[in-house]
């Protein structure tokens, strides 16, 4: 198991050991006294209590995104998308669109930008900071949490058994979802997403904080089809490797696979330096690029010197497109298994969709030349139905 997922887990148990505390310790300790409970009963209780998990769940996610957004205005960002619970706001030459989409995070994504020629109060140009945009959920968040705790104190007025207790405790219980939220959202560690608490510590290093912002940059102006440079780094981190990988599916769109792989080996000799999926998905493409351009025996020389079995597994079990690219070479030219590629193809649309827009366009065309290799040398296998059609790329933009 990948040190992020025992973070997860962590995390996941944190929050779960925090509910079942507050609900034996409080609520279930209010309940006897509850005007709801007495006037109409345990089914109208819990209606009352699931409306408070409700109300807390909408009010601290969307407090938690409207932190990032004012965090990132005053930090020197303009904001691409804010996502609530699923309902997106799209910023589109200058105005706002609404629809429902999936989103990286606990309970929402804001997606920020760096305004260029950022200039402060003193009108000198600087460099936008992100402290801000990581800090102000976490603060909102925390106030909110204040005003509710003054909130349920002031309502309980000497009376436990009045309504206005009730509404104390609904405001206290909409909190604490707040506060789990932020359980969630401070740990420094990297979970199932890539929280404000683990962000924090990465753009602690300057470097880092120059890298989080070209990034932004670059994946803005990737998604808005523009021609960019995509500066690289030599000094590796899960940040700078990130912008380094967008370099590499430049690189690899131009067939430049020579150049491609000088990148690809700088992420995998800092292997320690950066996150598991990161490393793993690295080395899928330097297995790729090998065995897309060597002739079969050289690469089969470099696969069976230079991949432990132990990341042979990793890569079997990656779903992404990078990894999937890898294996269906692996499984198909080296092993000769019709079975395995059969496994990991049926993978290819829940990759393809997790991949990040900016790099879909590129990862379709590389996808379909690597089964086409793959199709070439077993022809009676039958794999043509699993070509990505160019259709499925443009039904995304929708």
């Amino acid at each position: 198991m990948k040190k992020e997922d025992i973070s997860g887990i962590v995390a996941y148990i944190l929050i779960l050991a925090f509910a079942i505390i507050f609900g034996v310790s409080v609520l279930q300790q209010h309940v006897g006294e509850s005007f709801v409970f007495r006037n109409g009963g345990q089914i109208a209780y819990l209606g009352f209590m699931l409306g408070a998990i409700v109300f807390g769940l909408i009010l601290n996610a969307s407090l938690y995104e409207l932190g990032h957004l004012a965090g990132g205005k005053i930090g020197g960002y303009d904001v691409a998308k804010i996502n609530i619970l699923g309902v997106e706001f799209t910023k589109f030459e200058g105005k706002w669109r609404v629809k429902f989409a999936g989103f990286d995070g606990l309970t929402g994504e804001t997606k920020i930008y760096p305004i260029e020629n950022f200039k402060d109060k003193k009108g000198e140009e600087k460099e936008p900071n992100p402290y801000g945009y990581l800090w102000f959920g976490t603060l909102f968040i925390t106030v909110e949490i204040i005003i509710a705790m003054i909130a349920f104190v002031l309502l309980q007025n000497g009376d436990r058994t009045s309504i206005a207790s009730d509404f104390g405790y609904f405001f206290l219980t909409s909190s604490m979802i707040g506060l789990m939220i932020l359980i969630y959202n401070i740990l420094p560690f990297r979970l199932d997403t890539i929280t404000d608490g683990y962000k924090l510590t990465l753009v602690s290093n300057p470097k880092n904080k120059n890298a989080f912002n070209e990034l932004l940059r670059v994946e803005r102006a990737i998604e808005n089809g523009e021609e960019v440079e995509i500066k690289t780094f030599t000094e590796i981190t899960n940040f700078t490797a990130d912008l380094n990988l967008n370099k590499v599916y430049q690189l690899l769109q131009d067939r430049k696979f020579e150049e491609a792989e000088v990148l690809i080996d700088m992420i995998i000799e800092a292997k320690e330096e950066v996150n598991a999926k990161v490393y793993i998905r690295a080395r899928a493409q330097k297995i790729y690029i090998n065995l897309m351009n060597n002739d079969l025996e050289k690469a089969k020389e470099f696969y069976e010197k230079n991949v432990p079995v132990s990341e042979r597994r990793e890569i079997a079990d990656d779903i992404s497109m990078p990894s999937i690219r890898a294996y269906l070479l692996m499984a198909g030219l080296l092993d000769k298994s019709k079975s395995e590629c059969l496994i990991v193809l049926g993978n290819v649309i829940k990759a393809y969709k997790k991949t990040p827009k900016a790099r879909q366009k590129v990862e379709l065309e590389l996808f379909n030349e690597t089964l086409q290799k793959v199709i070439t040398a077993h022809p009676k296998w039958g794999l043509e139905g699993y070509l990505l059609a160019v259709e499925e790329k443009e039904s995304k933009k929708k």
